[in-house]
């Protein structure tokens, strides 16, 4: 999947944004750097940058609707830097896939290529539903570790 089919995926799914005085506005289209979104009252034209886009809980929210992200999952943050500190929370697929994007970009990976292993649906051929990934990443350097253990 490319960042342009994951924006349309998510506005797809519900995602929507509004101009800066809360005006209504249409989706435009999107590349790998921003989206345009028009205002319904004016119909002036306004961009987004993608990176805020991925900062965006409801974006993910949107793509995981689309894309099956609904089954519930936990999360564990273990974080050691002098001593362990362990933060655990319970959320559903699209928290999980938000974690594996934002370390993907940690571990130096661009946001094209964590996007580029997601399907573009999450239906097998048979018509079920694929699990989203288990993701498992480890960070170590200066001093700083960082574990990230998705349990779907």
């Amino acid at each position: 999947m490319t960042i342009e089919e994951a924006v349309n995926k998510a506005v797809e799914g519900g995602y929507h944004i509004y101009g800066s005085d809360g005006m209504d506005t249409e989706y435009e289209g999107a590349n790998s750097e921003y989206s345009v979104w028009t205002r319904k009252d004016n119909e002036s034209s306004f961009i987004v940058l993608t990176e805020k886009t991925f900062l965006d809980p409801q974006f993910w929210q949107a793509l995981g609707h689309v894309l099956g992200w609904h089954e519930a999952c936990d999360l564990a943050l273990t974080c050691v830097h002098g001593h362990e500190a362990c933060r655990q929370c319970h959320g559903y697929d699209w928290m999980c896939q938000w974690h594996c994007f934002i370390q993907a970009l940690a571990d130096g990976n661009t946001p094209e290529a964590f996007f580029a292993q997601l399907p573009s649906s999450q239906r097998r051929s048979s018509g079920t539903k694929h699990q989203p990934k288990v993701a498992r990443h480890t960070l170590r350097g200066k001093g700083v570790g960082v574990r990230d253990v998705l349990h779907g």
